[in-house]
């Protein structure tokens, strides 16, 4: 894995060892080693080491007693406040684009509808919870806030592992596949107070799934 020079050294590696940890390639109490990040990356150990710290500061690994870094287990009241900040930047996002969205914006979204439907009677479970993202990801880019995209993404990614585990289980797969049809049926019709009321809904729903995940260990 080599790493590539366009954004600071520092900056690469934090990025890459942030989505490791996020998607379970580094799991919660294993220890990250700069000797062997700095052989894997082909880079020294400044970046690694600095790129740990950076990590720290978000409070994605923490110090053990040997004196190591390791991977922090994020507690289920996290969790809820992901959701909860997620719900919160999602009704800014839907407001712009009822306001804003064109008839090819929403022809993109049924679009993507019409390919999630394929892919989930094929049983691909992959290309669906690719679909499902590329879902939320138009619908930032058609509100054109930039800022506060961003912001929602970076929530994502902290559940993307557990939401993967969602889409796998029938009925929430097909649960979401109803609520995204519903909203776009929503947006045509520009009906905010449902829309935003349904979207609380799918992921309320979601956020159960998680909760009742850490209740099941």
């Amino acid at each position: 894995m080599v790493i590539e020079r366009a954004k600071s050294m520092r900056e690469q590696v934090y990025e890459k060892l942030k989505k490791m940890i996020i998607t379970g390639d580094i799991n919660p109490g294993e220890r990250i080693k700069e000797v062997e990040y700095s052989q894997i990356f082909q880079i020294s150990r400044t970046p690694i080491r600095e790129a740990i710290r950076m990590l720290e500061l978000e409070g994605l690994v923490e110090g053990n007693q040997t004196g190591g870094v390791v991977v922090r287990q994020i507690p289920k009241n996290e969790f809820y406040e992901i959701y909860r900040i997620r719900m919160a930047l999602e009704n800014i996002v839907l407001e712009e684009v009822l306001e804003i969205a064109t008839k090819e914006d929403i022809m993109a979204l049924e679009k993507i509808l019409g390919d999630t439907r394929k892919e989930m009677d094929n049983k691909n479970e992959e290309e669906v919870f690719k679909l499902f993202s590329k879902f939320n990801l138009e619908l930032y880019k058609i509100s054109r806030l930039k800022k506060v995209s961003e912001m929602v993404q970076n929530m994502n990614l902290y559940l993307e592992k557990i939401r993967k585990l969602a889409i796998e289980t029938k009925n929430r797969k097909e649960e979401a596949f109803e609520d995204h049809t519903i909203m776009v049926k929503l947006i045509k019709e520009k009906d905010l107070e449902n829309l935003l009321k349904k979207n609380k809904e799918h992921l309320t729903r979601s956020m159960d799934f998680v909760l009742n995940l850490f209740s099941e260990k």
